[in-house]
């Protein structure tokens, strides 16, 4: 698969869901089937299941395990460089520090980079 196919896949919400007022927690719990069951919450909004939840946070681990796999590190800097419109600003530090995210600094110096603002050495990661 591709960069871009991997980050298109999503979680399958099962046993959680987002919620971000009372009236959407109240729902979300009844659209989930989950009255009986103990609700947790978890960052930015997510709502579910201890086990729910945590399948959910597993697909992305999963996921990041699968881009560092199988990925290009130019691949995926040249679809970022794009994608956080980093020509506009003549500045590539968002999508370099993904690379650095997926593939650590080593792999992210192969990447041939366009606008380049900071050195990998001097990025924190």
């Amino acid at each position: 698969m591709t960069y871009q196919e991997i980050k298109n896949l999503e979680p399958e919400m099962w046993e959680c869901f987002f919620a971000f007022s009372k009236t959407q927690l109240e729902e979300g719990i009844i659209k989930a089937g989950l009255e009986s069951k103990k609700i947790y919450k978890a960052p930015m909004g997510l709502f579910g299941t201890m086990e729910g939840i945590e399948k959910f946070m597993k697909f992305y681990d999963d996921q990041i395990e699968q881009i560092s796999k199988e990925c290009d590190p130019q691949q995926v800097y040249d679809h970022e460089f794009w994608n956080h419109e980093c020509s506009y600003c003549n500045d590539d530090r968002e999508a370099i520090e993904i690379v650095i995210a997926y593939f650590g600094k080593e792999r992210a110096q192969t990447v041939i980079r366009k606008c380049v603002c900071v050195s990998i050495e001097s990025l924190n990661h």
